[in-house]
């Protein structure tokens, strides 16, 4: 990633529907609030629910955690995980109810933005004891089957 917000943990992650229905992005549209910021509750109506983590054990499936991505201090990081599809597979299962990925059908999300940048209280998407400031969007990318 380049030009993330410098010295930030950057959670990552892909979003979809158990269901098995195609995930978009989410745009501007789905600002519902129209505070000019699309958070994580809105991205949900066409993204779907946060699925699988890029983060130091994605097979593990623990979203919120420490774990992620650190952008350097220009903003920049690297994300390169080797995981067992088995093992994969078999934690999607036990959370979704298929352990077919259905990659295809689903939207990677960048999250975080600095504890410093002051957001309207009307941004949503407490996770635990993580802020919107770790949560709040930053990039979003459709996955298209090569």
């Amino acid at each position: 990633m380049f030009d993330t917000p410098a010295n930030v943990q950057h959670w990552e992650h892909f979003h979809g529907f158990p269901d098995g229905k195609p995930a978009e992005i989410a745009t501007a549209a789905q600002d519902a609030n129209g505070d000019g910021f699309v958070d994580l509750p809105e991205t949900e109506p066409v993204s779907g629910t946060t699925m699988v983590p890029f983060d130091a054990e994605p097979a593990k499936m623990h979203v919120p955690n420490d774990s992620y991505p650190v952008a350097d201090a220009e903003g920049h990081y690297a994300y390169d995980k080797l995981v067992d599809l088995k093992e994969l597979q078999t934690a999607f299962n036990a959370a979704f109810g298929s352990d077919d990925l259905q990659l295809d059908k689903r939207v990677i999300y960048i999250h975080g933005v600095p504890d410093t940048l002051k957001l309207p209280a009307t941004v949503q998407g407490t996770v635990m004891n993580y802020d919107a400031h770790v949560t709040l969007p930053i990039a979003v990318g459709k996955i298209i089957k090569a």
